[in-house]
Order: structure tokens, then sequence, then C-alpha cells
């Protein structure tokens, strides 16, 4: 793939996320797209906003809501950037704030410059590869909780039995989820269905991973994998420890 500027890329993340943030203000079709399960107008909506952005840069896209594009005339050798328009789009739609774009560009080397903007909170994490990890600027800070005992953990699905944390939350959106883990917010991430794409997880990965955090799938499979059928379930927690034992428990 061609070489990646990732200032510019995350220049062009931000457009594309007040792209959605502008779909977002003057959206009045809170209702479901008619096209699948679980899809809303809005998404398509914010879809569109994205890939206008993404197309004018070049890029190669993997969308949740539209699966592996290019823009016309593409170079095959452009790097690809993946994308969930609107994380938490059954929030936005119920008005429960916590919702989000997330995107992360991928080049040879796996996943290079992520994004995830908050459009609830307005609180934007980025992060480069080999570059750390930043929330609005200010370097993330993860906790350094060892003991799940301890942990505050969040949570995509129903457990099917008590962990062992001392609580967890279930917000409905995995991008800033993950990202909660990367500023220090929770302790811990674990997916309880094995039903995640591509999209939920690796912009935020990236970002936990360059916080310092560590982050693993259930079943030892790779999480950046490029193909919109394919389903993982990550889990992310800020020492190796507390990965250890969430996998434990999740794989009991």
């Amino acid at each position: 793939m061609k070489a990646v500027n990732p200032s510019q890329a995350l220049d062009t993340f931000r457009t594309a996320a007040d792209a959605v943030a502008a779909v977002l203000a003057s959206n009045t079709d809170w209702g479901a797209s008619g096209r699948r399960d679980g899809q809303y107008a809005v998404d398509l909506d914010a879809d569109q906003a994205c890939l206008d952005v993404l197309y004018r840069s070049g890029y190669r896209v993997l969308s949740e809501e539209s699966g592996v594009t290019a823009p016309d005339g593409a170079d095959g050798d452009a790097p690809i950037v993946v994308v969930d328009p609107l994380d938490g789009s059954t929030n936005a739609s119920h008005g429960i704030p916590w919702f989000a774009t997330a995107l992360c560009l991928v080049d040879d080397d796996g996943p290079a410059v992520a994004m995830v903007a908050n459009h609830a909170s307005g609180a934007v994490y980025t992060a480069t590869r080999g570059g750390g990890a930043f929330l609005d600027g200010e370097r993330c800070r993860p906790n350094a909780t060892t003991d799940l005992s301890a942990a505050l953990v969040g949570v995509s699905g129903l457990p099917t039995h008590h962990y062992g944390w001392a609580q967890f939350r279930a917000m409905g959106a995995s991008a800033p989820d993950i990202c909660n883990v990367a500023g220090g917010v929770t302790d811990a991430f674990v997916d309880m269905n094995d039903q995640h794409g591509v999209w939920d997880y690796l912009a935020s990965v990236l970002i936990a991973e360059e916080a310092g955090c560590v982050a693993a799938e259930v079943f030892d499979r790779d999480l950046c994998v490029l193909d919109h059928t394919a389903r993982r379930g990550p889990v992310v927690a800020t020492t190796p420890e507390l990965l250890e034992a969430i996998l434990a428990a999740r794989r009991a």
C-alpha cells in the first residue's frame, strides 16, 4: 500500500466526523432504513457523509453500512479506512447520549491511524501507531488495575455468569466503550457474543493499545480482519493480568 501521512489522515477523519455531526444535527428521520435489521435511515446518511470525505482523499473504505468500496479511479494500492459512521445508532435514535464515529486507517503493517469522535460528549480520541493515544489533545492515561474483583468493566451483550468483577456497564456502543478503557474511565471491555464487525472495535483497539492497554480476541483470532462478513470477540484491559483474568472468565 501507499505510504500513510498520519497528520493528513487525522485531518480527513476530523472532517468526516464533522460531516456526520452535521447529518445528526439536521436529521428528522430516526426510523429504520428498511434494508436490514438494526439499520436506521440515519446510518445511511452518515455513511454517505463519511464516504464523500474519504473518497476525496483517495481512500478505499470498509464500512459497516456499505461494505468494501472505493472512489472511481481509485488506486488499488491505496490504504483502506475501516469506518463505523454511527456506532450506537440505536442510542442516538432513542436520545441516549452515547454514540460516535469511528475510523481506522489500515496499511500493510496493520492499523496505523485512528479516531473515535463521541458526538454526544464531544470527546475525540486519536492515535497513531507508535505515536501514542490522546483524548482532546491530552495523552491518555489508563488505570493500572490488575485485580478483576476491583475492576469496572464495560460489556457488549449479556454475561452468562458473574465474572468476579466489581461492577459492569453496558453502554451500547463499543467504540466509545473501549475508549473508556484507554481514558481511565473503566478498566476493561469484553464482548459477550463474538459478533463484532471490525468497524466496531478496530479504531478504539489501536487507541487503547497506544495508550498502554492490552487487547486480545476471545478465541485468539486476528482482530485486524478486512472482511465485511467476519465477526470477532474483542477483549481490552488496562493490564496483562486483568486481561488474562477476563479471558479466563469469558472462556469458562
